[in-house]
């Protein structure tokens, strides 16, 4: 992993910042059969997201799993960039201790605003926008009324915090607003550390994980599977950057 950039990371996020902190709680709805509450932190500044290990099953096959791991996502909010960095947890393999601490440079989001599409959400009044997020069609509602250019998961780049995101004509991949806090006084670690993970760029933890997808999907023998990327990502990021640059 580059040094400098986890260096820079750990610098940035030291900073101490007097904005009000806002927390905005979302339900997230990972599959068809299983929902997470995630956690967003934001003073402004900084922003920082916990995903709930607690996983709700609407399968009740699933219902006695235990909780599995807390997932986070950060990012220092640049006025100066289009692009985010966003530093995350994740793994390789499911089920297993193999976590990573991965580095993303999330390319700028080209959201197109419809001022005319409004609704109402937890009270705020929220503006619809559009773009194509790695690959998928997304819609979300964002509020002027919450100034800080934060959203749930890797989203971002609104003039307001998005209260509602999801993946056009699905109904889970999405992130809905359950609760809004404007003071926050929660003492939040918006510099976590996680020094037993593996250190990773974005596009080598991609290549790791589309393989073990690859290797999953051949040894299940799943009727239809090709074995490429496109086939095996699951969740919203279906496609990135470096791969259209190479295909160019």
């Amino acid at each position: 992993m580059d040094k400098i950039i986890f260096l820079f990371y750990i610098l940035t996020s030291g900073i101490l910042f007097s904005q009000k902190q806002i927390h905005i709680k979302y339900l997230n709805v990972r599959s068809p059969i299983a929902n997470v509450y995630e956690d967003l932190y934001t003073d402004g500044q900084r922003a920082i997201s916990k995903q709930d290990g607690n996983i709700m099953w609407t399968d009740p096959e699933f219902s006695k799993k235990t909780k599995t791991q807390d997932f986070y996502f950060i990012s220092n909010i640049d006025k100066s960039s289009k692009d985010r960095n966003f530093f995350f947890t994740s793994f390789v393999k499911d089920n297993s201790q193999d976590f990573y601490f991965i580095y993303d440079k999330v390319p700028e989001i080209n959201w197109k605003i419809d001022e005319q599409s409004s609704k109402k959400i937890l009270g705020y009044q929220c503006i619809k926008a559009t773009a194509i997020f790695r690959g998928s069609p997304i819609t979300a509602y964002f509020t002027k009324e919450l100034p800080y250019s934060v959203g749930p998961f890797k989203f971002f780049g609104l003039p307001g915090a998005i209260l509602d995101v999801r993946v056009e004509g699905k109904e889970y991949d999405l992130w809905k607003a359950v609760k809004v806090d404007i003071d926050d006084k929660i003492k939040i670690d918006y510099n976590p550390e996680f020094k037993e993970y593996t250190k990773a760029k974005m596009q080598d933890y991609i290549k790791l994980k589309d393989q073990e997808n690859t290797n999953f999907l051949n040894s299940s023998s799943v009727a239809g599977s090709t074995g490429k990327n496109g086939s095996v990502r699951l969740g919203i990021e279906k496609e990135f950057e470096w791969e259209n640059e190479t295909a160019k």
